[in-house]
């Protein structure tokens, strides 16, 4: 059993934990009386249906209490048809309060009282049926059930009785805790409100809430990314020092710098995957994270080195890179290149701006200067040529050699 195999089971855990917790914080609002129904009624010549419904506001205040709304019936011609109206909006109001409705509350839905901790349960049940059947990728799981457990930690002192309440104004006392309370970067304040969001679109689908309150909800500036291109003189530097102390890392990291194969993608490449007569590199749905197939281009720099390096003597269904950066019968971990790069980065004195993943962002860049934008989005395997741009230094785009010199035509 491998540590990626033991994280997610300590997350499990950790998940079924908050399911059970919250399982046994069934709060009172189960009990409160939610309704009473509509009644016909006269008072003096002033003929009304009433009823009573919970207000929203008494159960935030802790004290929860029923509202009367009444409506006159006394703008008809005749008793007749004020009798008839009267007793239709009656039953109509009835038929709508047994089925969950609150006209204090805009999109009620039956399911609007069920409480929170409830819903959150469900939730739990969810995430982890969805990484069982491999819906959601192991990453994702664990980064939901983080967000998750610290808001069920949140709520515990901000309480939500009912799903209606999840709406935009305590979202952002709960993003404002997140960012100010806890002293954290934008970016993660708005990774905590894309989650939330999709918390949203959960409830949204499944009947507890009418309409998503995070879509209003803006994000804040996240300013450049930390993550910067590896400029020319580092990168020397770099292929020096790993050309005398670690040549299988420097080969690992001259593949990740032409193939843009991502590091949880390039562990669980087989040999069998590499097509020496077309140059090509296949990456799966399987292990892919966009969840599509596709190929990349195997420049002859690299498929040189492989046949140098004995590469191919390995059996097929053996991973390029194992836990040493050869050929291995067992599948390594991601994080094998971060943790190497680090020592290296360390050893050359080089700035943690500088990080394995530079490497897709420093060979897209250099593809777009020299072989165009549309040759590093198909490498990339990227939707669309503005998500490749985002990777790409825009310190270091050269101008089209093509346009230096042209003008419209006469």
């Amino acid at each position: 059993m491998d540590y990626q195999f033991f994280a997610l089971v300590a997350v499990a855990n950790n998940v079924k934990k908050m399911c059970n917790s919250l399982r046994t914080r069934k709060s009172f609002s189960a009990e409160i009386i939610r309704y009473k129904s509509a009644i016909y009624a006269k008072s003096g010549k002033v003929k009304f249906v009433y009823f009573y419904v919970l207000d929203p506001q008494s159960v935030i205040d802790g004290q929860p209490k029923l509202k009367r709304i009444r409506t006159k019936f006394n703008c008809f011609a005749t008793a007749k048809e004020r009798d008839a109206a009267a007793l239709r909006y009656r039953d109509e109001v009835n038929r709508k309060l047994a089925e969950g409705w609150n006209p204090l509350i805009e999109d009620s839905t039956h399911k609007s009282w069920t409480s929170f901790s409830d819903v959150l349960e469900q939730y739990c049940k969810y995430l982890l049926k969805s990484k069982k059947d491999g819906v959601m990728k192991d990453k994702t799981y664990v980064d939901y059930t983080s967000r998750l457990k610290m808001l069920t930690s949140y709520e515990c002192s901000h309480r939500l009785h009912y799903a209606y309440q999840y709406d935009k104004n305590w979202c952002e006392q709960f993003l404002d805790y997140i960012y100010l309370d806890r002293d954290t970067s934008p970016r993660t304040r708005n990774n905590y409100l894309g989650w939330l969001c999709s918390l949203g679109t959960w409830m949204c689908d499944r009947g507890f809430i009418g309409s998503n309150p995070c879509t209003t909800i803006k994000s804040l500036p996240n300013g450049d990314k930390h993550r910067k291109v590896v400029d020319k003189d580092a990168f020397s530097k770099i292929e020096a020092y790993l050309k005398e102390n670690d040549p299988d890392f420097l080969f690992a990291v001259q593949f990740a710098y032409y193939t843009l194969i991502r590091p949880n993608e390039l562990v669980k490449i087989r040999i069998i995957d590499i097509n020496i007569s077309e140059q090509t590199v296949f990456v799966s749905s399987t292990i892919s994270k966009n969840r599509h197939d596709g190929k990349v281009t195997l420049p002859k720099v690299l498929l040189l080195q492989m046949v140098e390096r004995g590469t191919f003597n390995s059996p097929g269904q053996y991973y390029l890179f194992g836990s040493k950066f050869v050929p291995s019968e067992k599948m390594a971990q991601g994080r094998i290149f971060r943790e190497r790069w680090s020592k290296m980065r360390t050893a050359l004195n080089l700035p943690d701006c500088y990080q394995f993943y530079s490497l897709k962002d420093t060979g897209i860049t250099d593809m777009i200067n020299n072989v165009g934008l549309n040759v590093a989005k198909d490498q990339a395997r990227h939707s669309s040529v503005a998500v490749t741009n985002h990777y790409a230094g825009k310190n270091q785009l050269k101008a089209q050699p093509e346009l230096l010199n042209y003008e419209m035509k006469k």
